[in-house]
């Protein structure tokens, strides 16, 4: 940033300047550079905070993703579960009615 625009500027104004830049950023291709210096400045540091927080979120990402052994612990590989339990609802006990049954379970009520 240039230091005569910024000497020019009271120090409400450049804070009224970089919450509007911060407001309207707009990426560095669509910038215009007669925009005010402190404009311009303002919009480049979010620049930077954003490629730093795109880069802090990558980080995390991958480091989430392992899980760290504890030290001196063998790996083990279990053998497979030799029979699998059938579902509870089959183990249940089958009770056939005849449809004469049927019938008198809903006469009688």
């Amino acid at each position: 940033m240039k230091q005569e625009a910024r000497a020019k500027t009271s120090l409400i104004k450049e804070f009224r300047l970089r919450r509007w830049a911060r407001m309207n950023y707009v990426s560095s291709d669509q910038r215009n550079e007669t925009w005010h210096p402190i404009v311009l400045d303002e919009m480049k540091m979010k620049d930077q905070e954003m490629l730093e927080t795109e880069n802090n979120s990558m980080k995390a990402r991958v480091s989430s993703m392992y899980v760290p052994l504890a030290p001196g612990v063998t790996n083990r590989i279990d053998e497979a579960h030799l029979e699998t339990s059938t579902p509870y609802i089959l183990k249940m006990r089958e009770t056939t009615r005849s449809p004469q049954q049927i019938t008198e379970e809903v006469v009688g009520e």
